[in-house]
């Protein structure tokens, strides 16, 4: 699988807040769920995750706990699928989101996993379906960014971005990407994700010896996010993976 991209982002639609019911998923029906989560280093086990939880945030809308749960689940799912699958994975995550957005439209992680679940839907569709929003991706990470200068995510997804999209018919610009990350690395200097991606943006502009520093870095010292552990670890693989190549 090509890992490009991977904290990609998309505009998420910001509409009047409203509440949404009280209820709550019950202990049992959450450890039926991580019983299968737990077990999402296998592909398959992970699909039914997203699909458990997916179930679950549609079933117990005010439970914001399982939105938040069922957005990160499935855009790391959709993160190992392709066309199709994992358009459809991604857009369930995506209605979990918005359930937050609807209710808060500042709430950060709200807005945050609404992006990357919409865009990783858009790549799904191919490149000129992600082109065509990215004008608007941009303007609305910088917005994010605005907003909450000390969270450090939308840093991240918009120097991905900045990398990854072709400058040619595009704004990418790898010396933007790796600025923006250095920033968001300064606000989150163990975090495993963007240390993954500010070392990716370091080998394309060509600074090798930074890019094999930054691998290790995440390799050695990253920490990833609680229930987070296989994510993290798939970071510190893939980062293991570069390194190999650079040396």
């Amino acid at each position: 699988m090509v890992r490009t991209i991977r904290c990609s982002v998309a505009l998420a639609l910001l509409v009047p807040a409203m509440a949404l019911a009280e209820d709550k998923v019950p202990t049992e029906e959450w450890t039926a769920f991580r019983k299968v989560y737990d077990a999402r280093a296998a592909l398959e086990q992970h699909k039914a995750a997203a699909t458990k939880i997916a179930d679950l945030a549609d079933k117990y809308p005010g439970d914001r706990e399982a939105q938040m749960f069922c957005a990160r689940t499935a855009y790391y799912c959709a993160h190992r699928l392709e066309g199709k699958e994992q358009k459809n994975v991604a857009l369930r995550g995506y209605a979990c989101a918005q359930r937050i957005v609807k209710t808060d439209p500042k709430d950060y992680d709200g807005r945050y996993m609404s992006a990357m679940t919409l865009f990783k839907s858009r790549v799904a569709e191919g490149i000129g379906a992600a082109l065509k929003e990215s004008k608007s991706v941009k303007a609305y990470l910088e917005s994010m960014i605005k907003d909450e200068p000390k969270r450090y995510e939308a840093y991240m997804l918009l120097g991905a971005l900045y990398r990854d999209l072709p400058g040619v018919i595009s704004w990418g610009d790898v010396d933007k990407s790796v600025e923006l990350l250095e920033k968001g690395a300064a606000l989150a200097p163990l975090d495993p994700e963007i240390l993954l991606e500010l070392a990716q943006s370091y080998a394309k502009a060509g600074r090798k010896e930074d890019a094999k520093r930054t691998y290790r870095k995440c390799i050695d010292e990253g920490k990833g996010h609680k229930d987070l552990e296989w994510e993290t670890q798939d970071a510190k693989d893939y980062a293991k993976k570069m390194l190999k190549e650079l040396e």
